[in-house]
């Protein structure tokens, strides 16, 4: 869910049986694909891709990759110009400059990101909001999320936090430049 939803986030607190708050960087490798979302934060290659949507929902499969030998064939040439596993052999790594090696014709665009994240659990239900600084634009993002295995818990908590007909985006769409 996007956008700051001030009353949410407050009702999300207090809902919540626990709290826990963490800042990352991440680094965005935005293609035209919108069904796939693939980042780097340290010297792993997630990828999430879009799996099924109901009652306004999105199911994503998610894979972790340390290794070309893992990642999905379409992906394996962007993970090796990357030479994301350089690190675990101990050698100095700079990821802008192996974008930068990268290049455009490679067809993906990095956004590097900073977010600040308070996740909340309520029962089964997991919960965030996160602002999201773009480092290219200075821009801030505010999102709020729900995510959770149980569809009618799902959308009974997003009802009750005035959601119900709010439209959301995906991270890798809001954030992309080009709006592709």
């Amino acid at each position: 869910m996007w956008g700051n939803h001030r009353s949410a986030r407050k009702m999300l607190a207090r809902l919540a049986d626990s709290t826990t708050t963490e800042r990352v960087r991440d680094c965005y490798l935005l293609v035209d694909d919108p069904s796939v979302n693939m980042k780097i934060r340290g010297n792993t290659l997630k990828i999430k891709q879009l799996v099924a949507e109901r009652k306004g929902f999105e199911q994503w499969s998610s894979d972790r990759h340390r290794s070309v030998k893992t990642v999905p064939p379409e992906f394996e040439s962007v993970f090796e110009k990357l030479r994301l596993d350089r690190p675990q052999r101990g050698k100095k790594f700079d990821l802008k400059a192996e974008l930068r090696r990268l290049g455009p014709e490679s067809g993906v665009r990095p956004v590097f990101v900073t977010k600040k994240r308070r996740r909340y659990r309520i029962g089964a239900i997991r919960a965030e909001s996160t602002d999201i600084e773009i480092h290219q634009s200075g821009e801030v993002l505010h999102t709020l999320s729900i995510a959770g295995d149980d569809l009618d818990a799902l959308t009974a908590l997003r009802k009750r936090l005035g959601l119900r007909n709010e439209d959301h985006v995906a991270v890798h769409h809001a954030i992309d430049p080009d709006g592709a």
